[in-house]
């Protein structure tokens, strides 16, 4: 075979190869998106709550640790865990009361509750703080966990895709409205509350921050 031909075989099972990798990855998302609807007979008012903008002044040039990562750019997640502990009034030994997303995200950077890339490791968070998480893939979630989670008192923070990227992000659920969840959506510009439906009503994962015993 001339090096010509290599080259064009070569190229076809790039393709192939590149092909069979985009539908094993479209059969994932499609496998591990869960669509999810309030029940309207359980629907929970969406009040006082706490509302924390990773790109807020005070703390959005802050890193994640030891990372290259800054609030403003991957401070979701933390923005969601700072307001569900306010909210559910859970105290953590060496953060103050009612702790805002910088102090949580000082506090966890400096417990390494970050890995090289920012990622926030949720056994060392409750290591460290004392909090049981429980957590969740959408596609395990019992049906109508969401509402007995916000019955409860318990503000679930769920992974979700951004429409236009498809990039992860997380919310928290704060409350139903319409047969909708409520969000805090950490990337508002304005302190407001935004629909799941901003997100397709999908969701990919849940962690629920417990009372510790």
């Amino acid at each position: 075979m001339t090096r010509k031909r290599y080259g064009f075989a070569a190229i076809i099972l790039a393709a192939v190869i590149l092909a069979v990798g985009g539908a094993l990855c479209y059969r994932h998302f499609r496998q591990t998106a869960q669509p999810v609807t309030a029940e309207t007979s359980r629907e929970t008012a969406a009040v006082e709550t706490v509302i924390f903008r990773q790109k807020d002044d005070r703390w959005k040039d802050d890193v994640l640790g030891e990372s290259s990562y800054h609030m403003a750019d991957s401070g979701c997640l933390t923005c969601c865990v700072a307001a569900a502990l306010q909210m559910q009034q859970i105290s953590v030994d060496g953060l103050p009361k009612d702790a805002d997303a910088g102090e949580v995200n000082r506090f966890f950077s400096e417990q390494d509750v970050y890995d090289g890339q920012g990622n926030l490791q949720w056994d060392v968070l409750e290591q460290v703080t004392g909090v049981p998480v429980l957590r969740q893939d959408a596609a395990e979630l019992p049906e109508g966990a969401l509402d007995e989670y916000l019955a409860d008192g318990c503000f679930p923070i769920v992974r979700v895709k951004m429409p236009k990227s498809g990039s992860a992000h997380y919310v928290l659920l704060v409350g139903s409205e319409d047969g909708t969840y409520q969000c805090m959506d950490p990337l508002q510009k304005k302190e407001q509350i935004v629909p799941l439906s901003d997100f397709q009503n999908q969701i990919y994962a849940v962690r629920v921050l417990q009372s510790p015993k």
